[in-house]
């Protein structure tokens, strides 16, 4: 068993966390080596001076990571890891081993990587550039607003500069809209399942969310009219197409309808749209039907490149100034530099470009999972990312994500998407975007072929 000891004074935020970010450092680094064992839960939590349960932690989160793996009544062991450029490579054979995470939600890499290094080259050229790295109005420059207006109106939003905020990726976004409608304390109501971001962002603000329930075409209305009735709340958050995680698209009716009541009830509404231009077909946006009303964001994360962490916002034109307020208070604006790459990509078409191919990589992926797991009941609609696989009996989402784990495959159970204390529906979210190449898609479509068939080992954890 090894010695080893993080250290923990560079590393920031909780105690578990810092130590699995340590951990994962050290074996970067070569200072953990593939099948050393690491000390035991109690030997480290008295060496660090924390409790047992934040290093049990610790290693759950770095296993999370497929950093680890643990065996009862062994311990816990550093896994072989392959860096992520030398698995883009490489076959079936050199995957064996290596763990595979269907938890993230983007799609598969395309031709953004061939599309950067000219772009980089042409502002280095560019003089202006220099200016970049100034400091710049909050809701971004303005030719950066219109190049945001022009992507929203593919967006099906029409709207115009001065209404358009450039913020640092959807989620920045919503915590943003939020921070300008809300005070901590107020209630806002979503999707029973949703997007578990947004339950990060009121945790982060001090809000309380209060769940909706949904059918096969999304947030039901009267629940919705029931909500508002009964409570007062300052804000809905939604995801009208592709919700996350259910994959669901709100028909225009429906859409209409939510709009209706949220006009009645003078209910602004947040529509995280970060999916649409991955639908084939979607109807307008809410913020189509009542742009006095709905707070609209998206990013580009979903649809040309993640790491740029480029996002825009359409606002009512009196929230403005609240909205900006808020990016200010976050981050004073978003990169200059990552937004200048964003918009250039927009305007000299390489991010439709990158579009495409992202569509026509989803396209085969999606239809590839669809075929292997053909036999049981999924959610995944066209333009998905991801499946919402509803589990057969007697599996219970946790008990098949921690199989799936042991196994060599993440993938991420209801709980995490469930807002509020209802107990959530047996499903899982498996993503196939992110994973590396096509044999790895195939590989964890087997292990989930295999899982489904099989029935779990026990149905209910140890009783004593």
């Amino acid at each position: 068993m090894t010695t080893w000891q993080p250290d923990l004074a560079s590393q920031s935020g909780p105690r578990y966390v810092a130590i699995a970010d340590a951990l994962s450092a050290d074996i970067a680094a070569g200072s953990l080596m593939a099948g050393e064992r690491l000390p035991t839960h109690r030997d480290l939590a008295w060496r660090l001076g924390v409790t047992v349960g934040t290093v049990s932690r610790a290693y759950a989160e770095a296993g999370r990571r497929g950093l680890v793996s643990g065996e009862v009544g062994r311990g816990t062991y550093v896994r072989t890891v392959v860096p992520a450029v030398t698995l883009a490579m490489a076959g079936p054979a050199a995957i064996e081993d290596t763990f595979i995470d269907m938890t993230l939600n983007f799609p598969a890499a395309g031709s953004e990587a061939a599309a950067i290094g000219p772009t980089l080259q042409e502002m280095a050229a560019d003089p202006a550039m220099a200016g970049l790295l100034r400091y710049h109005p909050n809701g971004g420059l303005a030719e950066h607003r219109a190049t945001g207006a022009e992507w929203l109106a593919r967006c099906g939003v029409p709207t115009t500069p001065e209404r358009v905020l450039v913020t640092a990726g959807a989620q920045h976004g919503v915590i943003v809209v939020l921070a300008s409608l809300t005070r901590p304390g107020d209630r806002i109501l979503t999707e029973d399942v949703t997007y578990p971001g947004i339950q990060l962002a009121a945790r982060l603000l001090g809000l309380h969310l209060d769940p909706l329930p949904l059918d096969e075409h999304g947030l039901q209305p009267e629940a919705l009219e029931a909500a508002c009735r009964r409570g007062s709340y300052r804000a809905l958050y939604c995801i009208p197409t592709l919700q996350n995680p259910t994959t669901v698209t709100m028909p225009a009716e429906r859409r209409q309808a939510i709009v209706d009541i949220a006009r009645r009830h003078n209910l602004p509404v947040l529509e995280d749209d970060i999916f649409r231009r991955l639908a084939p077909e979607a109807p307008p946006p809410l913020c189509a039907l009542a742009p006095d009303l709905v707070y609209y964001v998206t990013g580009l994360s979903k649809t040309t490149a993640p790491g740029l962490r480029v996002g825009f916002a359409a606002v009512p034109a009196i929230a403005v100034d609240r909205v900006a307020s808020a990016i200010r208070t976050t981050c004073w604006i978003a990169p200059p530099i990552a937004v200048e790459i964003a918009c250039r990509w927009i305007r000299d078409g390489s991010a439709e470009r990158i579009l495409h191919d992202l569509r026509r990589e989803a396209a085969w992926r999606r239809e590839r999972t669809l075929k292997a797991l053909d036999r049981w009941d999924m959610n995944c609609a066209p333009g998905a990312l991801h499946i919402w696989l509803h589990l057969p009996e007697p599996w219970r989402s946790t008990d098949f994500t921690a199989e799936a784990k042991r196994r060599g495959l993440g993938v991420t159970p209801a709980e995490a998407f469930s807002v509020g204390r209802r107990a959530p529906s047996h499903a899982i979210r498996a993503c196939f975007g992110p994973l590396l190449s096509r044999p790895v898609l195939d590989k964890a479509l087997g292990i989930l072929a295999e899982m489904l068939e099989d029935r779990p080992l026990q149905a209910f954890g140890s009783i004593v």
